[in-house]
């Protein structure tokens, strides 16, 4: 039986940075949406339905948006799906935390340093249940 891709939201202002993350994940074999607003998001997961999506990968501003609160709203739709956030600067990364993110890293990044990480997020609860 085959086993599902990994699903993958992306939501970032920047449309070359999403394209460039967007493709080096499909090379990977992630399944993944590309979206560029919290609003955006939530539409496309609706849209969804069943289809789970397991990590969401969004930017600094767009989560510290107070308007959209996109990541309590996408832990309280799902709270496993996983939150990595990307920042220009970590003077709100207790805020983004406490908001429920499950990961923050500061750019600059390499796109296989995200895939990294979205993995690591991924692989996280089999690793500690394997212990």
């Amino acid at each position: 039986m085959p086993m599902d891709k990994p699903r993958v939201m992306i939501v970032l202002e920047d449309n070359d940075a999403v394209t460039n993350l967007a493709g080096l994940l499909w090379l990977k074999c992630y399944e993944v949406y590309k979206t560029s607003s919290a609003e955006e998001c939530l539409s496309k997961i609706s849209k969804l339905g069943n289809q789970k999506i397991h990590v969401v990968i969004v930017s600094q501003q767009i989560a510290l948006d107070a308007r959209a609160m996109l990541i309590v709203k996408l832990k309280r739709s799902n709270g496993d799906t996983k939150i990595l956030v990307l920042a220009d600067e970590d003077t709100d990364k207790t805020k983004i935390l406490d908001y429920g993110a499950d990961e923050f890293t500061l750019k600059p990044i390499s796109p296989e340093n995200v895939a990294d990480k979205l993995f690591m997020l991924l692989t996280r609860e089999v690793v500690s249940e394997n212990r």
